[in-house]
């Protein structure tokens, strides 16, 4: 069985809005949540390069049926 942390962490920012556009349309086409997609990009960058361990399961992956 695999448990999961609570999510309580608040992340705020500001982008500009045609970035914010293209990542709304890029979570759409993915088939995920905005949110879901920053953090998926978030936990892929920090595990390449080492600031999160291997381990730590990454946001569900809903690409695949």
């Amino acid at each position: 069985m695999f448990f999961t942390m609570a999510k309580t962490a608040q992340i705020n920012m500001k982008v500009e809005p045609a970035l914010k556009a293209a990542a709304e349309k890029a979570a759409a086409d993915d088939h995920r949540s905005f949110t879901s997609l920053v953090e998926k990009l978030l936990t892929d960058y920090c595990r390449e390069h080492g600031y999160l361990k291997p381990g730590r399961r990454a946001p569900k992956d809903r690409s695949k049926p």
